[in-house]
């Protein structure tokens, strides 16, 4: 699927207006079926009301035509009908006027229907004196016997009356009726939208909008539709836990992620970390085959010429031996204390040590070692007597010292100076040798890591991890500058812890190495800057 954004649709049917559509054609189909049944009701009652009319108009002008009809006088009976309103009169009508015999005295024909009086044989034959109607689809047909006060009959008065009266009040009648009831669907169509719109359609949109922000990863308020009952209250409350299932399983996703990115991490430095040890184990062979070869060499010219040896020659490979040995204990050293520490075996030993004769003491067994390099220290500004574990800050001046030494081969001079600031002592090591590249400033530290330009230099990796792991265990640091081809800076800060009242045991060397050597030095310092 796609992670774009999830956008609402917009459509003018949505579900409130189709719930209201719904509901307004049914309301308007139960309307019409009750205003039509309202109205087959109406159109009964007002047609039996419109016959009875005509039935007692009839009777009455049966009643006013009696004597002429007594007297068969066909314009006296006709001069009778001239009491019909104007209205009445100009409705048109089929008239017939019937003596007691049978004897039609009188027709007038105005609707031009088919005359059926046969069905009134019972009043035209005298043997009834009721009165009796016919509707069909042209007219009501009225048969009522003419007779006097005493009901005695004298004839038979049929009249047929048009429907158009009765028509045109039932179309008013049903034309009220449909703007009556168009009116009050109009009404109820319009309150029905409004109630679902503010019903079910403000809380399905509600709803809607929440399930948008929850598809787009945004965390909508927290709705109030679920405490409702019906419906609505389950979708919301539906909603409400599905929420907190996502806000679930994003922080699981979350949490995948930062572990599976651990675990690559871990795996990577894994993978580096089993080639730099590789690397290491290769290195740390060939610098423990180096000095025991230049042993082994020394002690066989020795054996040869044991009988005619004189003794500057046994002086001479004596020192070879000793500076050999002295680099297999620091190479073991640096090994084994490096071990301990990432083993968390590592115990400090604080004891009040003379940093300024311990670093001034290094300086001169390096320098014992050294054929083709000048250290020139200073160390007369450190303190005399600080808190601190001898060994470890020994092997963290032996290891600079050494690397200074090993990567500036062609270089004749290691510069090394002092200061105190804010009870810090800060010592600087600097050489004028390969230098490294800014890219390495930052994964020299790390373990078994060597610069690019170094090969052909042996060396384990381990040394400057080694010297950053004993610093910090003094709550101390080390820092780096250093050019490609010029040489590097090392700075490392120790903070000084003071010994009290017991004082450390003075060591008796010179702590400086000499006035004109470290004024020379100053001079190559300002000229490389």
């Amino acid at each position: 699927m796609s992670n774009a954004p999830f956008k609402k649709t917009k459509t003018f049917w949505n579900v409130g207006r189709k719930i209201s559509l719904v509901a307004v054609v049914v309301i308007s189909v139960l309307f019409a079926i009750f205003t039509s049944v309202n109205w087959n009701i109406e159109k009964q009652r007002i047609t039996e009301i419109w016959i009875e009319n005509v039935t007692v108009k009839t009777e009455r002008l049966a009643a006013q035509i009696s004597g002429a009809v007594r007297r068969e006088q066909p314009n006296a009976i006709w001069h009778s009908f001239n009491f019909l309103t104007p209205s009445e009169q100009a409705t048109p009508f089929d008239l017939r006027v019937y003596n007691p015999a049978g004897k039609k005295l009188l027709e007038h024909v105005g609707l031009n229907h088919p005359p059926q009086d046969l069905r009134f044989s019972k009043l035209l034959e005298g043997k009834t004196q009721k009165t009796f109607h016919h509707l069909d689809d042209r007219g009501v047909t009225v048969a009522v016997p003419i007779k006097t006060l005493r009901s005695k009959a004298y004839g038979t008065l049929v009249i047929t009356w048009s429907l158009s009266p009765l028509n045109n009040h039932l179309l008013n009648s049903l034309k009220s009726q449909t703007y009556l009831s168009l009116g009050i669907i109009s009404f109820a169509s319009l309150f029905i939208v409004i109630l679902a719109k503010l019903t079910i359609g403000a809380h399905l949109a509600q709803l809607s909008n929440d399930m948008l922000l929850i598809v787009n990863n945004q965390r909508p308020k927290t709705s109030q539709h679920f405490k409702r009952k019906d419906e609505l209250g389950v979708i919301a409350l539906a909603l409400e836990v599905f929420k907190h299932r996502m806000d679930e399983f994003k922080k699981t996703r979350t949490t995948l992620e930062e572990k599976t990115n651990l675990l690559g991490m871990t795996l990577e430095k894994e993978v580096v970390q089993n080639s730099m040890q590789r690397d290491f184990v290769s290195m740390a062979s060939h610098e423990i085959r180096t000095p025991l070869t230049i042993i082994d060499s020394s002690v066989q010219r020795i054996r040869r010429r044991i009988d005619t040896l004189d003794k500057d020659f046994i002086d001479e490979k004596l020192h070879k031996i000793s500076g050999a040995t002295q680099r297999m204990l620091e190479l073991l050293d640096s090994t084994l204390s490096a071990s301990r520490i990432e083993a968390g075996e590592v115990e400090m030993s604080l004891t009040p040590i003379d940093l300024a004769g311990l670093l001034a003491l290094t300086c001169i067994n390096h320098q014992d070692y050294s054929e083709h390099h000048q250290i020139i220290y200073d160390t007369q500004r450190l303190p005399r007597s600080i808190l601190a574990d001898k060994p470890k800050i020994t092997q963290i001046f032996s290891n600079i010292i050494s690397n200074a030494i090993k990567y500036s081969p062609g270089a004749e001079q290691i510069i090394i100076g002092s200061y105190v600031e804010n009870g810090r002592a800060y010592i600087s090591f600097q050489d004028f040798g390969i230098g490294i590249s800014h890219d390495d400033w930052s994964k020299i530290f790390g373990r078994y890591f060597r610069s690019s330009n170094t090969s052909g230099i042996s060396g384990t990796g381990i040394g400057l991890c080694l010297v950053q792991w004993l610093l910090e265990l003094h709550g101390g640091s080390i820092s780096v500058e250093s050019e490609l081809d010029v040489g590097s800076t090392f700075t490392i800060m120790l903070p000084i812890k003071d010994a009290g009242e017991e004082q450390a045991e003075i060591i008796d060397v010179p702590l400086i190495s000499s006035e004109s050597d470290f004024s020379g030095a100053d001079q190559i310092a300002v000229a490389r800057s």
